[in-house]
């Protein structure tokens, strides 16, 4: 997710760039996950046992709260076309979005910032 994190906010930055010389709206990032546990970690600012993880956490949590991430959602694991990169035994949900060019997203879980 760290990884995936970076680059979003590489492309938001230099979009960010572009979007204000056209006056345009800003266009919000926003990660999805399916771990409830980094969810609660992230939103809650939980801790985990395992320490290679925590630095991590840590820089994840500290984005979100620099507001250079717009919103951290928890989503059904069904629908995380992510699975058929990272696990042995995916679900459907990125060959149904290949086929039909829809991707359909049930959200578990957010918070709403005020």
């Amino acid at each position: 997710m760290v990884g995936g994190v970076n680059m979003a906010i590489a492309i938001g930055t230099t979009l960010k760039m572009i979007i204000d010389q056209l006056e345009l709206p800003a266009i919000p990032i926003i990660v999805y996950t399916d771990s409830y546990s980094l969810y609660e970690c992230l939103v809650k600012l939980g801790t985990t046992k395992e320490k290679r993880l925590m630095i991590d956490i840590m820089a994840l949590w500290q984005s979100y709260e620099r507001r250079e991430l717009f919103e951290i959602r928890w989503i059904n694991g069904q629908d995380n076309p992510a699975d058929a990169m990272t696990k042995a035994n995916p679900n459907k949900a990125l060959e149904t979005f290949v086929n039909t060019n829809v991707l359909c997203v049930r959200v578990e879980g957010w918070v709403k910032r005020e």
